[in-house]
C-alpha cells in the first residue's frame, strides 16, 4: 500500500490519505509506552509517508493527543 495515495471522501473538496496512524497505543490504552518509544514511532511513521494521525481525548486522558501534536 502506498501511504501517499489519497482518495476523495464524500463531497469534500480535498483528498485524504487512505492510510493513517492510529494513536490509541500512544495514549497507553493497551500498555505503558515511554516518551522515547512514542517519539521514535511517530518519527518512523512520518518518514514512511504517513500524514493522517487519528487520536482522541480519551486515549490516555489526552496523552495521545499531546504526543501527536507536532505531527
Amino acid at each position: 500500500m502506498d501511504p501517499l495515495q489519497t482518495r476523495r471522501l464524500g463531497k469534500l473538496l480535498r483528498n485524504l490519505p487512505i492510510l493513517g496512524f492510529g494513536g490509541a497505543p500512544l495514549g497507553e490504552l493497551f500498555e505503558k509506552v515511554d516518551e522515547a518509544q512514542s517519539t521514535e514511532t511517530l518519527d518512523a511513521a512520518y518518514s514512511l509517508g504517513i500524514r493522517y494521525y487519528d487520536t482522541a481525548p480519551w486515549y490516555g486522558h489526552g496523552l495521545s493527543e499531546h504526543r501527536t501534536e507536532g505531527c
